[in-house]
């Protein structure tokens, strides 16, 4: 996808009760991407050692439903690709 690297900002917004103060450093035992600024409702985080940006998405870790999620998606992306592909066809 490309759209995120070293650079990129992420941010989360949480509940005060989801935060923890220990998470393991390897990314095979932790399901959690890495956030430079977590938000709560009581709180700004900012994390002074973030760890490593994920490479893409782990598609392995998707439940059914975000699976089915991620096809809609794409169906709708390319519906309306070939929608403004056409539209320009007729300008």
């Amino acid at each position: 996808m490309g759209a995120v690297d070293d650079d990129t900002t992420l941010v989360t917004m949480v509940r005060d009760l989801q935060l923890a103060d220990d998470i393991p450093s390897d990314p095979a035992l932790c399901d959690d991407v890495p956030m430079d600024i977590v938000c709560t409702p009581t709180r700004t985080l900012r994390i002074d050692m973030p760890l490593p940006k994920p490479s893409g998405v782990n598609w392995d870790k998707l439940s059914p439903e975000e699976e089915s999620q991620k096809l809609m998606r794409k169906g709708h992306q390319q519906k309306s690709h070939t929608k403004a592909k056409r539209d320009a066809m007729h300008d």
